[in-house]
Parts: structure tokens; C-alpha cells; sequence
């Protein structure tokens, strides 16, 4: 294994211009961030303190000011909208707090809906892989439902699943127990840390629940635009 960092931030700015004319609101001042491979982390912070910023950018939906970021070596900030959507469809699995499956798409569909960015149909393997990973988070029987026959943790589950789709080497959550009761939210986040060392994906979580926070290998807390120990 590389002793290279997976991701990094180095010196990232960023701020927003406001809606109203009003002075520009700079979130992030500098950020520095160094994530290992294999390793999970959460970002923790107020609303509005940038967490969901910084996760953005580390997803390439959009691009610092200043500073680099870097994914398994390659400056981001470097490369072309077309060459950052085939880092989006190979490297990186994306989970909301809303799972956004489609309504009219079964289980196993939604699953496998990112590889479509990469072929017109999934070929064999990879649907059995999303069959293992749906039977792995206890979905096997669910595989012809559509997302209206499920719960809100089962959906989430699916989003899971989905976002380790494409074996990325990098998925990001941004707040993936928030609309969850407390224990499917507790499943989640045991789940999510499980499918981290199985799975070998590095994770960044941003979320608000410490329940969650907890099950993350390193706790980080967003303040004054840059990244420190919680």
C-alpha cells in the first residue's frame, strides 16, 4: 500500500458571493486536509461552518478558489469539466442525505445506474457485484423492489450500495443518517464503517450526529474556514 495520501487539501479557499450585494462570504481560508487510503473520516461543524463545501469540492461538483486539491496524486484544479466527470464516474461514490434513487427504477437498477456514465449496460460482473453488496447490507430479497416498497433506511441502504457501485477509491457522505430514525440511523452508520474496511474505500462523512462521528476512524470540526481536530 502507497504511504501517499488518497486526498489532499492544500491551502483551499473558497468563498461565495452574496445573493443580497452584500461583501462576499468567504467559508474556507486556507484549509489543509490529508486523508490515507483506506481511512475513514468525519467532519463535524455548525451549519453553514463550509462542511458541506468542503465535500463538494473534494467530489469535484466544484472548484476552490485558491489552493490545490489533489486525488491519488492528480491536481484537481488542473483538469478540464469533461476529465473531472470521468474522475466523478471511476473514483469517487457519492451518498446524500437524500438518497435520490429513481422512483420508477427497482433496487437492483438504481444500483447500477453510475456505470451507466461508463458503458450503455453493465456487464455480468458488475451486476453480480451489486447483487453481493444488496444481499451484504440484508437487501437480497429486495432486488425487484421499487424504492416506494421500502423504508427510509432500507433506501438508504440501496444508496450505499450504490455508491460502491463503481469501486470507487473515495466516497463521500454528506449527512447520510439525517432524515433517518435513530435506529435505522444507528444501522447506517455501522454499516458505512463496516463497508469501509471490507469494501478498503476511503470515506469522509459530514455529518451533524455523533453517534455517527464516532464509528470514523479520525474526527475532524470545521472552524473559521479550516480543518482541526474535533
Amino acid at each position: 500500500m502507497s504511504d501517499a495520501p488518497l486526498l489532499e487539501l492544500r491551502d483551499v479557499s473558497k468563498t461565495y458571493a452574496a445573493p443580497d450585494g452584500s461583501p462576499p462570504v468567504s467559508v474556507l481560508r486556507g484549509a489543509n486536509l490529508a486523508v490515507a487510503r483506506g481511512e475513514s473520516i468525519a467532519i463535524t461543524g455548525p451549519s453553514g461552518s463550509g462542511k458541506t463545501t468542503i465535500l463538494n469540492l473534494m467530489g469535484t461538483l466544484d472548484r476552490p478558489d485558491a489552493g490545490q486539491l489533489l486525488l491519488g496524486g492528480r491536481d484537481l484544479s488542473r483538469l478540464s469539466e469533461r476529465e473531472l466527470a470521468e474522475v466523478r464516474a471511476t473514483s469517487i461514490g457519492f451518498v446524500f442525505q437524500s438518497h435520490h434513487l429513481l422512483p420508477h427504477c427497482t433496487v437492483r437498477e438504481n444500483v447500477l445506474v453510475p456505470l451507466l456514465a461508463r458503458t450503455s449496460r453493465p456487464g455480468a460482473a458488475a451486476e453480480a457485484r451489486a447483487i453481493v453488496l444488496l444481499e451484504r447490507v440484508g437487501l437480497g430479497d429486495r432486488l425487484d423492489h421499487l424504492p416506494g416498497r421500502l423504508s427510509g433506511g432500507e433506501r438508504q441502504r440501496v444508496a450505499l450500495v450504490r455508491a460502491l457501485a463503481n469501486q470507487p477509491s473515495l466516497v463521500l457522505a454528506d449527512e447520510p443518517t439525517g432524515s433517518l430514525d435513530r435506529a435505522s440511523a444507528a444501522g447506517i452508520a455501522t454499516l458505512l464503517r463496516e463497508l469501509n474496511r471490507e469494501e478498503g474505500v476511503t470515506l469522509v462523512v459530514v455529518t451533524h450526529a455523533p453517534e455517527l462521528a464516532r464509528q470514523m476512524q479520525r474526527v475532524l470540526a470545521v472552524e473559521d474556514g479550516r480543518l482541526v481536530p474535533a
